[in-house]
């Protein structure tokens, strides 16, 4: 009986479906047509490819064990015909596992032995994939000779739909050449004939291709244009694989725009799309590509793993194209992050591109060392590499303007001149990158550029027009930055753009002194880069209470898993040093766990809709003059090269107070103080003997910083009696209460009560949303490591008239959830941990797991005190633009008023004294920063050293 096609392609489907055995497999007999059915299932790989590549490899299992079951003769033609087949679908097999040296073994294995069978039309196709493959591999001048011998030979044979494929791959191997108007020929010529053929799924392929190259190219308007029509197309017939590239390749052309949030989330959805196929490449590549996404928004360490990894990848993926590329960025990252190795990395990489003639690969590496010499100060070193690159550039077909390189090449040369000294020179270049960053809309280059613009025009004494510059460059800084979809995102990105920022604090400065602006302009353009990405946490979608979110509000849960292992990570962690031990490789795997949640976390909110762009308020200070009442004040300081100043705001103005004192002197004072304090930290009974001694050290020493950044500012000031103090940098460290009892006393002998605020816009919010009044309190105590805890927590809950106390194993992070919302002051006496290495995972350790900042922004919590009884609550990495990241920036985004943090490690029988009193205070009426001094200056009398009593500051307000 002689089946139908339709019922031979049902059998095969049946077989690669089911995964049965062959119903012949025992005593071979053979299918009505075993050639047909041989054929029809590598019909069905070909088709699964690349909408289901698991099911094409069960198509190249089915059809080797068909081939097993005959026992073809040697020398037979259908055994021989049978052989060709399933090495040819054993090499496509291969290509979606990523083995790409393996599939080039199958495919030549293919086009033996189906010219052996007198079949060279289907010879000549085996050698279409082999192409993709050689490239992957680097091989490209033999990927090049195979496709044009297998386009030849397809249209002797007048085979054009294979004929068509070459094309498409040739365009492919183009593209990984950076030899971008070949590519384009091809991937037109791909095009256009797999239309007319019909084949609707590779004409789609090649219109991405085609897009793709037009974006390498610079001609962004057609490639979008491209982009589009492919969309439609791939959409309505549902083609996966497709529709995963087509996310790619329009979040390139938004990365190469800076139009960074539409970026990241095709990015991840391109990875996620990739990672349901099972197409470890394309995976690999998207994985490289978020990193590099990373790196142009300056998440650097992040960048940085994704990058290893990624070489990593590509390499056991024998792709060393891509290893090259992953190389040279990361070398740029560890450059940029002062990590050693850099060269070596771009050895590596420069070796790699070296040995597949990829000239603009070698150009970019030159351009990167270039861009490393420039920040190192070597200006003539820096120019020399970027006119190397671009003629690297060049040679490889990139005209000037053209390519992302070329671009970053000329941006390098105009910083490199403005360097050495040619301002005029610069400005010419500097115009002429920003014309065609303009007619491109690379938005990063423009702002690049308008930076650069106003820098040129300031050394040549231009002012207005420097500032002109600047502005256009904040403006469109700001439209990127705004939507960016994460708090780490928008922070890390502003690090590296404050440039223009700072240029423009400085010409106010100078403006002021020439009488042409007011003090409040230059607190408005101090303030425009402050803590910015925590003024918008607290800030929400622009309400300014935005804190009755959902209890327990937070991180998706499918990381809980992830979190529980990291709990129990940190519980054996603890248990080990509580013996005295350690474990190095469960501390690697807790690294690794916190990288991975981070990471998991980021990628879930990529993966959600971008925000909505919109610019801050900036002109606060006239707000809050108006907001403050008689005796209240605040104190922004702020650093211009080497000059501390600082705007003293209260009801009757602002006033700007210059050349407070040389910023290095005044960070040597900080590091002089902070010695000081903290030689006492872990209690005075080892040193009583020398207390005396110890404490007029700490006491000349706070004097000395006392007279650099406050005694000039009295006047100022005018006796105000309660300050909220906006510090910059390591001034965040300073012990203010110490600092002022230092000083020469007040006329009524009382210091004002002060609080640290990270803005003025956050001072404006302290003020606008006062703390409850303290009369519910809920204080765990987590005994375990800290024995004075559970008391301490015990204590606290009866001070006030309605308390919680939750101690030992019942202080859980289960019972914060569970009550916090309820209380007007929250108590927690545990063990604490800074994390100087990834400060989002400093924690509180609590009886269940670790609460870390994430975990505290997601509280919910009511507008209460938070109370952290435990040692270095308040340390932070501020960064760049005193973004203030630890656990009292968490409590804040969590919904808390007022945070009272330590700054040093605290002696737990001193602080169950010192918290006795405080609550106390809080009891008989007064507000946190009142009680907070009468507990200070009570246990002062006792304990004089400032190490003692001066270890805890108020965070919110007053």
């Amino acid at each position: 009986m002689t089946l139908t096609a339709e019922a031979i392609r049902s059998q095969a489907a049946g077989l690669l479906d089911g995964g049965a055995p062959l119903p012949w497999a025992q005593a071979w007999a053979g299918p009505p047509d075993p050639l047909a059915l041989a054929w029809a299932l590598k019909d069905l790989c070909y088709e699964s490819w690349s909408r289901e590549p698991a099911r094409a490899v069960r198509a190249a299992q089915a059809l080797a064990r068909l081939v097993d079951a005959s026992h073809p003769a040697p020398g037979e033609a259908l055994g021989a015909e049978l052989r060709g087949l399933a090495a040819w679908t054993c090499g496509i097999a291969e290509l979606t596992r990523g083995q790409m040296a393996a599939a080039v073994q199958c495919f030549d294995a293919a086009a033996t032995a189906l010219r052996l069978a007198g079949r060279p039309d289907p010879a000549a196709q085996t050698q279409v994939p082999k192409i993709m493959a050689l490239s992957l591999l680097g091989r490209h001048e033999e990927a090049a000779a195979c496709a044009d011998l297998a386009q030849r030979e397809l249209l002797t044979h007048g085979n054009l739909r294979a004929a068509a494929r070459v094309s498409l791959n040739t365009g492919n191997l183009h593209i990984r050449r950076d030899a971008y108007a070949l590519a384009v020929r091809h991937f037109r010529e791909a095009a256009v004939l797999f239309a007319r053929l019909g084949d609707h799924e590779h004409s789609v392929l090649a219109d991405i291709g085609l897009a793709g190259a037009l974006r390498d190219a610079g001609e962004y308007d057609e490639s979008l244009r491209i982009h589009a029509r492919a969309r439609m197309r791939a959409g309505s017939r549902n083609l996966e694989l497709q529709l995963a590239q087509l996310d790619e390749h329009e979040a390139l052309l938004d990365l190469a725009r800076g139009r960074y949030p539409q970026a990241l989330a095709g990015l991840e959805s391109a990875r996620r799309r990739y990672e349901s196929l099972a197409l470890p490449q394309a995976l690999a590549i998207a994985e490289k590509q978020l990193a590099d996404a990373y790196f142009e928004l300056r998440l650097l360490p992040e960048a940085l793993a994704l990058f290893e990894a990624a070489v990593v990848k590509y390499r056991a993926l024998q792709m060393p194209d891509e290893q090259a590329l992953a190389l040279a960025q990361r070398g740029r990252t560890e450059a940029l992050l002062g990590l050693p190795g850099a060269d070596a990395t771009w050895a590596e990489a420069a070796a790699l591109f070296d040995a597949q003639g990829n000239a603009v690969g070698l150009a970019s590496v030159r351009l990167a060392r270039a861009e490393y010499l420039l920040d190192r100060g070597e200006a003539q070193a820096a120019l020399n590499g970027a006119d190397e690159a671009a003629a690297g550039y060049a040679a490889a077909g990139q005209g000037v303007g053209q390519g992302v390189g070329q671009v970053r090449a000329e941006v390098l040369r105009a910083q490199a001149l403005l360097q050495l000294g040619q301002p005029q020179a610069a400005l010419t270049q500097f115009s002429e990158v920003l014309e065609r960053a303009r007619a491109l809309q690379q938005l990063q280059v423009q702002v690049r550029c308008l930076t650069g613009q106003g820098q040129a025009e300031l050394a040549l004494d231009h002012r207005a027009v420097a500032a002109q510059a600047f502005e256009a460059a904040v403006e469109l800084f700001e439209d990127q930055r705004s939507a960016l979809p994460a708090d780490e995102l928008r922070r890390a990105f502003l690090s590296d753009h404050l440039r223009p920022y700072q240029e423009l604090l400085r010409l106010a400065l100078l403006d002021a002194d020439a009488g042409r602006c007011n003090a409040v302009a230059v607190l408005d353009r101090l303030e425009r880069f402050r803590a910015r990405a925590l003024d918008e946490q607290l800030a929400g979608t622009g309400d300014e209470a935005p804190y009755d979110r959902p209890a327990g509000a937070g991180p998706d849960v499918d990381l809980q898993p992830l979190r529980e292992r990291l709990n129990w990570l940190y519980r054996r962690l603890q248990r080990l040093q509580e013996e005295a031990g350690d474990s190095p490789a469960l501390r690697d795997e807790m690294r690794r766990t916190e990288r991975d949640l981070l990471e998991r976390a980021r990628r879930s909110r990529l993966a959600a809709a971008p925000r909505s762009s919109g610019h801050p308020e900036v002109t606060v200070a006239d707000t809050l003059r108006q907001a403050l009442s008689g005796g209240e004040a605040l104190v922004a300081y702020g650093v211009v090269d080497d000059e501390l100043f600082a705007c003293v705001v209260t009801p009757g103005g602002v006033q700007l107070l210059r050349r407070l004192a040389g910023w290095e002197e005044v960070q040597e004072a900080v590091r002089a103080v902070r010695f000081q304090v903290e030689a006492l930290s872990h209690g005075d009974a080892a040193m009583r003997q020398h207390l005396p001694l110890l404490a007029a050290r700490a006491q000349a020493r706070l004097a000395r910083l006392h007279a650099l950044i406050w005694q000039p500012l009295q006047p100022a000031l005018g006796g105000a009696r309660q300050v909220l103090v906006v510090p910059h940098g390591p001034l965040a460290a300073v012990p203010y209460a110490a600092l002022l009892g230092a000083g020469a006393r007040p006329p009524d002998g009382q210091d004002p009560m002060l609080a640290l605020v990270p803005s003025v816009r956050a001072a404006l919010r302290g003020l606008r949303r006062q703390a409850l009044p303290a009369r519910r309190v809920l204080a765990l105590g987590e005994s375990s490591r800290l024995p004075h805890a559970a008391t301490e927590a015990l204590r606290v809950a009866t001070l006030l008239p309605q308390g919680r106390a939750c101690v030992g194993e019942a202080a859980t992070l289960v019972a914060l959830h569970e009550h916090a919302r309820s209380a007007d002051v929250v108590h927690l006496a545990c063990h604490a941990q800074f994390r100087a290495d990834n400060p989002r995972f400093s924690a509180l350790h609590l009886h269940d797991g670790a609460l870390t900042v994430d975990g505290a922004e997601a509280l919910g919590l009511p507008a209460c005190t938070v109370v952290l009884s435990a040692c270095e609550t308040a340390l932070a990495d501020s960064g760049n633009g005193d973004e203030m990241v630890g656990l009292v920036r968490g409590f804040l985004v969590g919904g808390a008023a007022r945070v009272l943090a330590s700054q040093w490690p605290v002696d737990d029988a001193i602080t169950a004294g010192f918290m006795e009193t405080l609550y106390c205070a809080l009891a008989a009426g007064h507000g946190t920063s009142a009680a907070l001094q009468i507990a200070q200056q009570a246990l002062r009398q006792t304990h004089p050293h400032p190490g003692l009593w001066g270890a805890f500051t108020l965070y919110g307000g007053w």
